[in-house]
């Protein structure tokens, strides 16, 4: 596995982290607003626990997709952004043939 995250490639990923962040942020919240939508169908105290449970599995999902922002941990990074459908393909087509392959990889284990 290559051990170094290319500088290019960090520029890219650091370009696209606000466009990556927010698309997460907006399928949380459209998540959660299909939730509170459905409330008439079980009541407001299980829509409550279901809006409650969403959360928390967003906060997971933003923390493994954001957190740890550091060049060590980008092709971690990347995968989880591509198993998330964050970029597109012609955004992660933006990285060097390199990366894609060490992220492809990743999200093959």
């Amino acid at each position: 596995m290559q051990r170094n995250f290319p500088e290019s490639d960090w520029k890219t990923l650091s370009r696209l982290k606000p466009l990556a962040l927010d698309r997460l942020c907006q399928r949380i919240l459209l998540e959660s607003e299909d939730i509170i939508v459905r409330v008439n169908e079980g009541g407001y105290h299980s829509a409550y626990l279901e809006l409650y449970k969403h959360i928390q599995s967003g906060d997971k999902r933003l923390s493994n997709c954001f957190d740890d922002w550091k060049r060590s941990q980008a092709f971690f990074i990347l995968a989880n952004w591509r198993r998330e459908k964050l970029i597109t393909d012609e955004e992660f087509a933006a990285f060097s043939a390199e990366t894609r392959i060490v992220v492809d990889g990743l999200l093959k284990m």
